[in-house]
């Protein structure tokens, strides 16, 4: 391509007179504590992953992203951060996945705090058209809460009820049926798995938990974060029937999961 066509297409994109190509999520891989990327959602959408995770905490009535208050404190708001430019994005784009199910938006609650929850309901309201009932299909994103959060009765009580939880797994036992408005079913492997993963006995009964889990709750999304970049161990959850790796290495987890080289 010519320089001056470079420049033309480099200042249009800029400029918004001409939009990126729509992203496609592909990878079985979502960013976690996404927020602290360099350049949060735009590359994990960039780069094909199929969710994001954001923390938060409520400042001045306003629900802004952070792994501890004092962050929160000078970090973007959910809304300028995720909401506004996902719905920008799938106005234009339609469904981000190429399955239909929903791009994941992990939301943490960082304090016991129903304050926080109402103002998250109040803002998610004003999203509807991202989000599908409950009692209906899909929307194109899905928003799961992974920190705190309110009984399962409030849950139900909320207007849209776009709310998903996450169940934490802790041990090697195999999870039985789990609640309906459990959607995530969740390993932490730093704190789990990855304590005895060299020790092969533990790590086949890791393995047979995590399959056994996955096939009592087909519908459900099994995720495992906290993982080393390693396509050895990545491969090993994914045949295990794990859905989802959390990273925050965006561009070297890419590579290892599509078999690209350095």
């Amino acid at each position: 391509m010519a320089p001056g066509i470079a420049y033309l297409l480099a200042a249009a994109f800029a400029t918004g007179a001409v939009h990126p190509p729509c992203p496609r999520s592909t990878l079985p891989a979502y960013a976690h504590n996404d927020y602290e990327n360099a350049r949060p959602l735009a590359d994990a959408l960039r780069l094909g992953f199929s969710g994001v995770e954001a923390d938060v905490f409520l400042v001045d009535g306003v629900l802004r992203v952070g792994h501890d208050r004092q962050q929160a404190q000078r970090g973007k708001t959910l809304e300028t951060l995720y909401l506004i430019p996902l719905r920008e994005i799938i106005s234009r784009c339609g469904r981000l996945t190429p399955d239909g199910r929903g791009f994941l938006l992990a939301v943490e609650i960082k304090e016991t705090s129903q304050a926080t929850f109402d103002a998250l309901v109040s803002l998610l309201a004003r999203y509807k058209d991202l989000f599908a009932p409950v009692s209906s299909s899909r929307g194109p994103l899905e928003l799961v809460l992974v920190g705190w959060h309110p009984p399962f009765s409030a849950l139900r009580r909320t207007d849209f009820a776009p709310f998903r939880v996450q169940h934490r797994i802790s041990g090697r036992s195999a999870v039985p049926v789990v609640e309906e408005e459990v959607r995530l079913l969740s390993v932490d492997y730093g704190k789990t798995v990855g304590r005895r993963w060299k020790d092969a006995a533990d790590r086949r009964h890791w393995i047979a938990a995590l399959r056994a889990t996955k096939r009592a709750n087909p519908d459900r999304l099994l995720r495992v974060h906290n993982v080393p970049a390693d396509g050895t161990i990545y491969g090993a959850l994914l045949d295990a029937g794990v859905d989802l790796i959390g990273t925050k290495d965006l561009a070297r987890t890419r590579q290892l999961l599509r078999g690209e080289r350095q």
